[in-house]
């Protein structure tokens, strides 16, 4: 009996394993063939047997797990910053998360949470998905134009270049990878099962470039370009996908119901067919089928994530702006590549519409969306919580309900401020029914968020490129008439700005019943929400500085300056590049009396936290050290070698660099490219420190340089970074200016280098970067190199980067050094070429001037002066035609000068205060390659021949300039600047 019973016994466990293996094979197979989900980056996930929530918590920087069917808080876990999405591998059962402000990914056991590994990444890390076909993860690197490889072990496998701003992923049950590109309005594809066996790197099928909406007369109609995509989401029968966008449209003034339009976007997913269904875009509020009751259509702003019901009949996006969800019904929808039997009129008008907005959603900011058995939960950003609703619902117009207005805490407690979050959430916000008489915007239309994404961050370049117009009837990207630069007091100007291009503060012309805010005076409750406002505005990530970009890429907010190195103590070893540093016009002479004139105006008129835009690159410790009270104790300009630094140096003293000091320089990790003011990263904690290396002590110094001499690389790798150093965007990071708010671009050098026959990476002997003709020791020969020691007793470098930072100011180079005002002059003298002819009919005198070797146009700087000095002398030797000569150091206002002049927007010149440009009345300048032609008239009855003499003459600053800060700093011994002689041609001319 026993063997017998333990015969079936056996059979049955033979015949279960047996099912269990051919179960598996047959998913195998079913895996071969191609059946894998689609699937898409998201900051919620199921786990794999769908009994629980996985949240990437955003700014709470933590991961946590809910109960699926309870909404109870099983475990959170810290881990970085900002945790932006996640993806799990089903059979190791781990997640990867991106941290998109640390720049790193965690590998993380999904179970217990805990961290298996970090990994180091380029900048922001943002979008992941998890391949199960190729077992791997896929991220995007939404500043660093990257998509990784990430191998389940937690290896980068594979690093793709990609089009600018990856930022959403999805990807196809086929292997199709789709990347949107946010500030760019393009999606690429991507072949997942095609890589290169070398490298792995992804094999790009394809670009889409959604189209932009055209412009139109009629401001209130949508138009514009697709911005601002987060999130791609494919439809459940693979058809389809759905973006999210905006559409920024900045081609007139800045205003809240004519900037930003939200939109989404449809792609057609045939198979090598993809493209986007342009009949099919979804301009919000113009094909939404509700009604308010005032019979105006409703508005809704930033659409955020997209989420299919199981079945493919409805289709939910959050609204993150106005906090709504928005229901779109799928079930009538003709399927693609069929036509449709509804009235054409439906087709005209973009197909499928919205049939319902849930206004509004319980929480703050509503982001990810997930649904599961018939229940829609929305991940909320700000509130980090869980709404719950029941879209069960059968047929086309069944409302969606709210199941739970809280179903779940995703935080046990939010580790930012309470004010702090108050003024983030503002930041976000566009529902006007949430602080009524004080709302941010009006008519649910925009929040900040709508066009500075993040904050305050690379993308700000994106806003600039995409607002620029005809500068000379208007140059400002952003908000407009703004009554202070928000600086001095940034509570009014905050309500300022909200009033006058966002239609909050009491402005929303739909609501005249609603008290209008008065700037100067306004109420507790409101200084109270702006001072959270300005609290995030002036977090780290942000504008810590408010009037600069300048940032620290650690916690703190300022620095000692003990915690600098002198700069003279690089002198030891570097002597010769400190000796040409000490003696240029970037070392400790930037406070010069031209400058101090210019800040002190600055804060008379704008506040004195204004200074802060000036004091940036002109004396950035300052404001790292929080010294923001005005400079008075004035550098001489006639210093050489930096002598006080010197002197400070062996008393022991430390010292608040003016200018920008090694150590600065030096300590730059990063370049932001949001478009200048100063926007960099400056890195103090993590370079190496050698004992005694900032002690005063001179015995002791000499051990910490004997240490230094000692173990030199960990010192070099300290204070050098050539990838960003050797980049043209270092230098772009002080060398382009914008005005804060305005967004009017006041000096674009690098814009103009990019634009020049230099910037040439693909031809080595075309290409010359801002170093290259910047930094040099000879400035008459910009093509052989120039060799030299950058250390005392090292090795020969074949080419010297010089520290000299030879530029156009040969009026300050002079005063320290001769050697230096001999390459000012090298390299002005360079820089134009110069010719006369006689017209055809003999009645005029052309003068050419050909920008032939300046990287950027000409003059460059704001205060420069170039024009042409021409002096045309009959056979008798009199002067028959005069121009450009100076009047006892004036310029005639007849001359022919090469410079830009701004001005406000009924014309008048903005004169000294750059900073309040708002259209460029003129710009004469003259761009890189090109050739200028001055046509004079010549006098009846000369008697020839004609000589001709024409000269282009340059002169740092002008006359009036010069008497204006003598005035101001009198005990200063200030003289006028001469006029240097670029370029002469003589020439004699017989009569035609």
């Amino acid at each position: 009996m026993l063997p017998k019973l333990m015969f079936t016994l056996l059979l049955l466990v033979s015949q279960s394993l047996y099912a269990s293996n051919a179960n598996a094979a047959d998913s195998n197979i079913a895996h071969a063939k191609g059946t894998y989900a689609n699937t898409k980056s998201n900051s919620l996930l199921l786990s794999t047997d769908k009994t629980q929530f996985i949240s990437a918590n955003m700014d709470a920087g933590s991961v946590s797990i809910l109960d699926a069917e309870s909404g109870e808080l099983l475990a959170e876990q810290a881990f970085g910053k900002d945790l932006r999405r996640l993806a799990l591998d089903p059979i190791n059962n781990q997640l990867l998360v991106s941290d998109y402000l640390a720049n790193q990914l965690y590998l993380i056991d999904a179970k217990s949470l805990a961290l298996i590994k970090t990994i180091k990444t380029g900048d922001r890390p943002f979008g992941i998905v998890y391949d199960e076909y190729n077992k791997q993860y896929y991220v995007s690197l939404f500043e660093a134009k990257q998509l990784l490889t990430v191998s389940t072990e937690g290896e980068i496998t594979a690093t793709t270049p990609t089009a600018e701003t990856p930022r959403g992923l999805a990807l196809a049950a086929d292997g199709r990878l789709f990347i949107t590109h946010s500030m760019t309005g393009q999606v690429s594809i991507y072949d997942t099962r095609a890589a290169t066996q070398q490298s792995n790197t992804l094999q790009l099928k394809k670009v889409i470039q959604l189209v932009d909406t055209p412009a139109h007369a009629s401001r209130a109609v949508p138009q514009g370009k697709p911005r601002v995509l987060d999130n791609i989401a494919i439809s459940p029968d693979g058809t389809q996908a759905w973006l999210p966008h905006v559409l920024w449209s900045f081609s007139q003034n800045f205003q809240f119901q004519s900037t930003v339009f939200p939109t989404i976007s449809l792609l057609d997913l045939t198979p090598g067919k993809e493209k986007e269904m342009v009949d099919k875009r979804k301009q919000l509020f113009k094909q939404i089928n509700i009604i308010e009751n005032n019979n105006t259509t409703r508005i809704v702003s930033n659409p955020h994530d997209v989420s299919f019901r199981e079945d493919g009949k409805k289709v939910f996006i959050s609204l993150s702006g106005s906090e709504d969800l928005l229901v779109f019904d799928l079930s009538r929808q003709a399927k693609i590549g069929k036509k449709s039997k509804r009235h054409r009129r439906t087709k005209l008008q973009g197909g499928v519409k919205a049939t319902q907005i849930y206004r509004h959603i319980p929480g703050s900011n509503p982001r990810s969306l997930i649904e599961k058995d018939g229940t829609l939960y929305v991940q909320n950003a700000m509130s980090h919580d869980l709404v719950s609703f029941d879209v069960s619902g059968k047929g086309p117009f069944a409302k969606v309900k709210l199941a739970n207005a809280q179903f779940a805490k995703l935080i046990n407690q939010d580790p930012i401020a309470p004010e702090l979050r108050l003024g983030k959430t503002l930041f976000n916000l566009a529902n006007s029914e949430k602080f009524e008489n004080s709302a941010m915007a009006g008519d649910f239309w925009m929040s900040c968020n709508s066009c500075h994404l993040d904050g305050f961050n690379f993308t700000n370049k994106y806003l600039l490129a995409d607002g620029t117009k005809n500068v000379k009837e208007n140059a400002m990207t952003g908000h407009v008439g703004l009554a202070s630069m928000i600086a001095g007091d940034p509570i009014e100007a905050y309500i300022d700005m909200i009033q006058k291009t966002q239609g909050g503060m009491g402005t929303d012309p739909k609501r005249p019943e609603l008290p209008k805010v008065d700037p100067k005076s306004p109420s507790v409750e409101i200084v109270r929400l702006m001072s959270a406002l300005n609290m995030y505005v002036t977090t780290k990530e942000n504008l810590p500085y408010l009037s600069t970009w300048l940032r620290f890429d650690d916690e703190r907010k300022f620095t000692h300056k003990s915690e600098w190195l002198n700069s003279a103590s690089c002198e030891s070893c570097h002597s010769t590049l400190y000796k040409q540093w000490s003696n240029s016009n970037h070392g400790m002479h930037m406070d010069s009396p031209y400058y101090r004139f210019q800040e002190n105006l600055a804060a008379e008129s704008e506040g004195e936290p204004f200074r802060n835009l000036c004091r940036g690159c002109h004396a950035p410790q300052t404001i790292l050290n929080n010294n923001t009270a005005p400079l008075t104790h004035l550098n001489s300009m006639y210093e050489k070698e930096g002598q006080s630094l010197r002197d400070a140096l062996k008393e022991g003293l430390p010292v608040d660099e003016t200018g920008t000091s090694c150590v600065f320089c030096h300590r730059i990790t990063k370049a932001e490219d949001a478009g200048g003011n100063t926007d960099l990263t400056v890195n103090l904690k993590d370079r190496a420190e050698y004992l005694f290396e900032f002690s005063s002590n001179p015995a002791l110094k000499l051990i910490a340089e004997a240490q230094i001499n000692a173990s030199p690389q960990q010192h070099k790798d300290s204070y050098s970074n050539p990838d960003l150093y050797k980049s043209s965007l270092y230098c772009a990071t002080c060398h382009n200016e914008f005005t804060p708010g305005q967004g009017a671009n006041v000096n674009n050098n690098y814009g103009e280098w990019q634009a020049s026959k230099f910037n040439a990476p693909d031809n080595p002997e075309q290409n010359k970067t801002c170093i290259d003709c910047h930094m040099r020791s000879d400035m008459t020969d910009f093509d052989n190199d120039v060799p030299g020691q950058a250390t005392d007793n090292g090795p020969i470098k074949p080419n010297l980067i010089a520290h000299n930072f030879i530029g156009g100011n040969y009026y300050f180079s002079d005063m320290r050094s001769k050697e230096h005002g001999k390459l000012s002059r090298d390299i002005l003298r360079n820089a134009l070429l110069l010719d006369v002819e006689s017209s055809e009919d003999g009645r005029h005198i052309n003068v050419k001037i050909t920008n032939h070797n300046t990287g950027h146009k000409m003059p460059g700087g704001a205060r420069r002066q170039v024009w042409v000095d021409l002096v045309v002398t009959d056979s008798q030797g009199v002067e028959r035609l005069v121009s450009g000569q100076l009047n006892d150091g004036y310029l005639p206002k007849d001359s022919r000068v090469f410079a830009k002049k701004s001005g406000y927007m009924h014309g008048e010149p903005v004169g000294l205060k750059f900073w309040r440009v708002e259209k460029i009345l003129s710009d004469t300048r003259i761009s890189p390659d090109e050739t200028r032609i001055e046509t004079f008239e010549l006098p009846k009855g000369l008697s020839y021949p004609i000589t001709v003499v024409a000269k282009i003459n340059y002169r740092s600053f002008s006359k009036p300039l010069t008497s204006k800060v003598q005035a101001a700093f009198p005990e200063q011994v200030i003289p006028f600047a001469d006029v240097i002689e670029l370029n002469k041609v003589t020439k004699v001319f017989q009569q035609h």
